[in-house]
Formats: C-alpha cells, sequence, structure tokens
C-alpha cells in the first residue's frame, strides 16, 4: 500500500476510528470488496496498554486484521474475495491465549489438529495427516518467503520456526491447495505469518519464559525508524528438559525414559528503507527422540535431531502507475539436518544440507480504470537447488541438483457489485520431476452487505522430495530408480479441491463461515518395505506412489468480539476421509463407509475437531481472562483394529497487560490430562522381536509463566 506522510495518516487514523465507531453503534461490516485494500487509510497506532488504548481503537484494529489476507493470491484483499476459507490469527488473539508455538496457536484453529509425537509437531487438515509426514504438504511462509527446505520439504511448526510469536502480527490460515499461486508443497494449504512493522511494535521489548517441563526461555526484539524507513531484530532462546514419559507399547509392558530434551535459538533482522524490504533469519533447533525412533536404543540421550537454516530475502516494489506495480525479490537459503541414532554399536549418523537459491519478478495492475472490475496479478519465479546426504555406511554424498521455473497468471473481476469471479492458473517445470499445470477458479456472490457465498475450484501438486526419491543411507533407506536412467520413478501427488463457503455477520462482532468441501488427492507418497535384490539382497524402506485419499465434510467457524474487549470463537469440523474410496461410482460412497467394501482403514483421521474459546474484557482493570477447549475424536493407527481415543484438551491464561510496567501471562495447558497419538512407522521394532508400535505419549499438563516489559 502506497505510504503517507505523518499528518496524513495521523488525519486517517481519526477517520478510520470513527467509522468503527460508527460500526460499533449499529452498522453492519461488509466482508465484500469494497475499496482495493491498497487504498484503505493505514491501520490506528495501537498500543497494548490499558491507559492508552481505547475500546474502539482495539475493537478497529481487530476488525481490520480479521478483513485482510495476503498470503490467498500474494496480494491484498478482503476475506470475501479470497478464493480459499481463511482464518486469522491476530496479535491479540496469540497473547490472550497465550501461544508460544505456532502449533499450538493451530490446535485452536478450525479443521486443524496437530500431532506432537516428540519428533516433530505434525499438522493435520481435515482429517489428512499421513503418518510419518512432516508437514510436507503444507506451505509455510513468514513475509510471504517460503521456508520448507528442498531436501525432506520438512518445515517445523514448533521452536524451528524462525520467528517468535512476540513478532508476529497475524497468522493466515489459508485451506486448500494454492499451487495456482506458490507451486509445489501448496497442497493442503498454506500458512502465511506476518510479522509487526515499527508502528505497531514497540521500541525495545524482552520476555521471559518458565515453565513446569523444565522449559526457560528467553526473548528479546527492537524496532526503529517509520514506516518508510526501519530496522526491526529479534532474538530468542528456549532450553527444555522435558518430561518423564512411559511407552506403553516397547518394551512389552511399558518403558519409562526422561530423555525428552531440546533448545533452540533463533534470531532476525529486518530492515525498510522505501519501498527495498530485507530480511534474515536464522534457527537452530536440536531435539531429544524419546521413542527412539528406527530401532535406537530406548532411553539413551544419543537419540538426537538437529535442524539449522539460515534465510536471506531482498525485495523491491515499485510503482509505475496508480494502476501498475511492480515487485521483485531475491532469495538464499541453507539447511542443515543431522540424525543420530544410538544403535548399540557405534551410532548412526546422517547428515544432509541442502542450498537454494531464486527470484521472482511479479506484476499487479488493475486493468480498468474502476479499481477490482479487473485485477491482474503475473510473475515469474526460477529456483535453482543443490543437496547432498551422507551416513554412517555412506560416507560418500549423494548429490542432487534440481531446477524449478514457474509462470503464473491469476485474474480477479467484479462485473457487478454482487458477483465477482477469480480465474488463475501456474506452469511449473522441474528438471528432476514431471511438469505440472495448476489452475484455480472461484466465483463470489454478495447479495448484501451481511453475507456472501463462495464457489471454489482448485488443482495443486507436490513434487517428491530429493530425501523421498533419492536417499540411500546404506541401513534403512534403498530408493526405487529407474535402471537406465538412474533418475526417480516416483510421480507428483495431485489434488483436485472443491468447496462451498458461505460466510456472513449475524450481528454487530459476530461473524461466521460455513465449508462443504471435497477433496480428491491421488499418488501420494508412502513409505514402504521392500526386498532389495543383490548386493544389498536385504529388506528396505522406499517411498512409493499409492492409491487415492477422498476427504470431504463439513465445517463452521464463528468469532465474536464486542467494544469491552470480550471476545469468544467456536469451530467444528466433520472430515469423513478414506483410501481408494472412489473406484467404484466416484460419490456413491457419501459417508466414504469402510463397510461398504470400497475404502480402506484410515489411520490418524480423526472424523470430529472441534474448538472453543473465550477471553474477558480486562477484569478489574488489571488482565484478561481466557480458556480454551479443544476436541479430537479417536483415530484409526497403523493397526485396522486399534484406534486411540478422543482427546479433550483444556488450557487457561491470564494475561496481565501492565503490571507496574510489565506483562505477565499465567497459563496452564492440557488442564484435564495427556493427549495419546498414533505412531507412524518410525517407532516400529525389527529387533530382536518384530513389534509395531501403535501408540505414542503426546503433551502432558504444564504449567508456564511468562514475563515481559515493552519500552
Amino acid at each position: 500500500a502506497t505510504r503517507a506522510t505523518r499528518a496524513t495518516r495521523a488525519t486517517m487514523t481519526v477517520a478510520a476510528a470513527l467509522a468503527v465507531a460508527a460500526a460499533a453503534r449499529g452498522a453492519r461490516a461488509d466482508d465484500g470488496p469494497g475499496l482495493p485494500v491498497r487504498e484503505l487509510p493505514p491501520l490506528p497506532d495501537i498500543s497494548t496498554e490499558p491507559d492508552t488504548t481505547s475500546d474502539v481503537s482495539m475493537y478497529g484494529a481487530a476488525l481490520a486484521e480479521e478483513e485482510t489476507v495476503v498470503g490467498a493470491s500474494k496480494r491484498e484483499q478482503s476475506l470475501g474475495t479470497a478464493a480459499s476459507a481463511v482464518t486469522v490469527l491476530t496479535a491479540d488473539t496469540l497473547r490472550r491465549y497465550g501461544y508460544r508455538t505456532l502449533a499450538e496457536a493451530l490446535r485452536g484453529v478450525g479443521g486443524l489438529y496437530v500431532v506432537d509425537d516428540r519428533m516433530l509437531e505434525r499438522v493435520g487438515v481435515r482429517g489428512v495427516q499421513l503418518l510419518g509426514d512432516a508437514n510436507t504438504r503444507i506451505l509455510i511462509l513468514i513475509d510471504g518467503a517460503p521456508i520448507n527446505e528442498p531436501w525432506s520439504q520438512f518445515v517445523d511448526a514448533g521452536a524451528a520456526l524462525p520467528v517468535a510469536l512476540d513478532d508476529v502480527a497475524r497468522i493466515e490460515i489459508i485451506r486448500g491447495p494454492v499451487s495456482s499461486i506458490y507451486g509445489t508443497n501448496a497442497f493442503l494449504g498454506i500458512i502465511n505469518i506476518v510479522t509487526l512493522d515499527v508502528d505497531r511494535a514497540p521500541r525495545a521489548w524482552g520476555r521471559a519464559t518458565a515453565g513446569t517441563t523444565g522449559t526457560v526461555g528467553s526473548h528479546a526484539g527492537f524496532a526503529l525508524g517509520d514506516l518508510d524507513r526501519q530496522i526491526r531484530g529479534t532474538a530468542s532462546y528456549q532450553h527444555r528438559l522435558g518430561e518423564t514419559l512411559v511407552y506403553p507399547d516397547f518394551p512389552a509392558g511399558g518403558a519409562e525414559t526422561s530423555a525428552d530434551g531440546a533448545h533452540a535459538i533463533l534470531g532476525s533482522l529486518a530492515v525498510t528503507v522505501d519501498r527495498v524490504f530485507f530480511q534474515a533469519r536464522a534457527a537452530q533447533r536440536q531435539r531429544e527422540l524419546p521413542g527412539a525412533p528406527y530401532d535406537g536404543a530406548f532411553g539413551s540421550d544419543d537419540n538426537t535431531h538437529r535442524d539449522r537454516h539460515l534465510l536471506a530475502e531482498l525485495g523491491y516494489s515499485h510503482e509505475v502507475s496508480h494502476r501498475l506495480t511492480l515487485a521483485a525479490r531475491a532469495y538464499a537459503n541453507r539447511y542443515a539436518f543431522t540424525g543420530r541414532l544410538d544403535d548399540g554399536a557405534g551410532g548412526f549418523r546422517t547428515d544432509a544440507t541442502s542450498t537454494w537459491y531464486g527470484g521472482e519478478l511479479r506484476a499487479l495492475a488493475d486493468v480498468l480504470a474502476t479499481p477490482e472490475q479487473l485485477t491482474l496479478t503475473a510473475g515469474v519465479a526460477v529456483e535453482q537447488t543443490h543437496a547432498s546426504s551422507t551416513s554412517t555406511d555412506r560416507p560418500d554424498a549423494l548429490a542432487t541438483d534440481l531446477t524449478i521455473a514457474g509462470l503464473y497468471l491469476d485474474a480477479a473481476a467484479r462485473p457487478w457489485p454482487w458477483l465477482g469471479v477469480s480465474i488463475g492458473a501456474r506452469y511449473d517445470r522441474n528438471s528432476q520431476f514431471e511438469a505440472e499445470l495448476s489452475p484455480r477458479a472461484a466465483l463470489f456472490v454478495n447479495p448484501g452487505d451481511a453475507w456472501g457465498l463462495k464457489l471454489l475450484y482448485a488443482h495443486g501438486f507436490r513434487n517428491p522430495s530429493i530425501f523421498e526419491a533419492y536417499h540411500d543411507d546404506g541401513r534403512r533407506f534403498s530408493p526405487e530408480l529407474d535402471d537406465a536412467t538412474g533418475e526417480s520413478t516416483l510421480a507428483s501427488e495431485e489434488i483436485l479441491a472443491y468447496e462451498l463457503v458461505a460466510y456472513g455477520r449475524l450481528t454487530d462482532g459476530l461473524r461466521v463461515r460455513g465449508s462443504l468441501w471435497e477433496w480428491r488427492m491421488d499418488e501420494l507418497m508412502r513409505r514402504t518395505q521392500a526386498f532389495v535384490p543383490p548386493p544389498v539382497n536385504d529388506l528396505r524402506l522406499r517411498f512409493q506412489n499409492g492409491g487415492p485419499l477422498v476427504s470431504r465434510g463439513v465445517e463452521v467457524e464463528a468469532s465474536f468480539r464486542d467494544v469491552d474487549g470480550r471476545s469468544a470463537y467456536g469451530a467444528a469440523a466433520v472430515a469423513l476421509t478414506g483410501r481408494n474410496c472412489l473406484g467404484d461410482d466416484g460419490i456413491g460412497n457419501l459417508w466414504l463407509d469402510l463397510d461398504a467394501g470400497n475404502c480402506d482403514p484410515r489411520q490418524n483421521a480423526p472424523v470430529v475437531v472441534a474448538q472453543l474459546g473465550a477471553s474477558s474484557h480486562l477484569l478489574f482493570d488489571a488482565f484478561h481472562a481466557s480458556a480454551e477447549a479443544q476436541l479430537v475424536s479417536a483415530r484409526g493407527t497403523q493397526d485396522a483394529r486399534a484406534s486411540v481415543p478422543a482427546h479433550v484438551g483444556l488450557h487457561v491464561v491470564a494475561y496481565a497487560p501492565d503490571v507496574r510496567g510489565f506483562d505477565v501471562t499465567v497459563g496452564v495447558r492440557n488442564l484435564l490430562g495427556r493427549e495419546r497419538v498414533p505412531a507412524q512407522s518410525e517407532y516400529n521394532r525389527t529387533a530382536p522381536d518384530a513389534l509395531t508400535v501403535l501408540e505414542l505419549p503426546g503433551p502432558g499438563r504444564e504449567l508456564f509463566v511468562r514475563v515481559g516489559r515493552r519500552l
């Protein structure tokens, strides 16, 4: 958006506050387009201190943040014109509910659930979280920069994420494939994390955290300058001793271990000079693996994973005219992974590195004189990757290079005030895998100010990762390669998504959204065990394309906030999923009933996920009290006859924004007890006796305290 002068911004802030006050008196806000978002006045400057924040400005900031989204189409849009079902978590929500990691925040989002198996915090969407998947089918961005690494396409949702939640303005959760804009990995959805600008961030801040799981952490940051010229930085450190855990399936009768420690460190620097933007981020995490995957020695502190990620991005935007804006970005990343296992015979180690760099040029144009009658977004992107890996049994590096080039175009038009349409496509060419064309289309109907409908269609894909296609560690993994060319035989995963979204405002401050969806996925990669002929002459793990998977269901989400600062949210999703469910007649088995004979058993797919949260106004002029309840229904395991029970997570938090100049948060997570989660096949035992591990202990009860100071 065009930056205004200080005087103009002050005038517009007053106008925005008056408009919000009018809305609070009874006018309903419009989720539809109205003016283009980039033409709206800037958000009011706000502070979280109670003596300087008016109810009206706080309410106005919440409305403004919730009604805009950037990640859905790489341009600012109102929620009513985004071609996806979108949820936005604001900074105020993150503070009130005491979230410390992205994974904790995502547990409160409709249709999402998190599987914490003490190796990774794995995100599931609408009943889809394949056992063993490391968030490879969700694209996570920080200020528009993707951070999924190319070696295994892993991205962390916890401590290894290179951003501190204290530095976050909002989190955009966009469901469904967005490959028409982003290409690979935007398969089940994207999560775009938008950091605070200098006008919203304190000049300096520091915060300390402690918890009963032996967690201690410190976080600090600064922000200097104004909107046109600013510099911001953050640094964080966290150390966790962990819990004492009982694994019921191994050894027989259960075993106890306290090898649950972790530590992480991250830093970031962001600089804006007029229309030039630069960000650098670094994160390192080391995690003990109490479940001893891949036949590791149970209870050993030497079973660890270490991840390191360094990111640098330089961007520039130029307003050619009031109807045409050009933007360019160049970036470079380096990721390194080290896995150590105590195998009882000197240890086993895997090292992998990947370096990737590239650039993107994007144009945003209002083709017609009237804004939003016809808007085009077009871009071209190129990325080069080099990855290599070694292991104890394969000390010689296995190296792979690949190039990805993408070209995309998205057009949005509004021929009448009540009708809009969006259509786009992206073509991706990969030097190692097949080329892909990913279309997307949407129809928007806004017959009134209070409600609207969206009809959505999208095609997405995910290329195999280098790990899936080529990793050979000489002991556990052996890829399936073409005998003639030596290239991978894996095909790209495909998804077709259809969705109907209805949204509206039932009354002032209360908004609702409902979705009906069907996702048809095919060629999903799964890890299997296969016999490899001589000279290996043994069983090895490898990835192969599998049969189709279907997810269909209904999702409802509601949020409320009043001018006194009370807020609440509720969400529920019923997701019916199953493998190989489309072989007979396409949709005849509407409920994906396993007894109908054309569906395989579902693994790690809860039918019901529901969330409910409420936060009070400022009680006794001192603190907000917040509570959340989250239900995840029973889920299948690797054994079709066994499942883990339903879990209800209850969390309570008290957040005091000003205690003699300090902010204080006190909370309890998992108040009702520990979650039990399905185990993926990494935890199965092959020696000395074959054993399938079906269940793992999830997060337990934790009391935590956070104390901070803002200057």
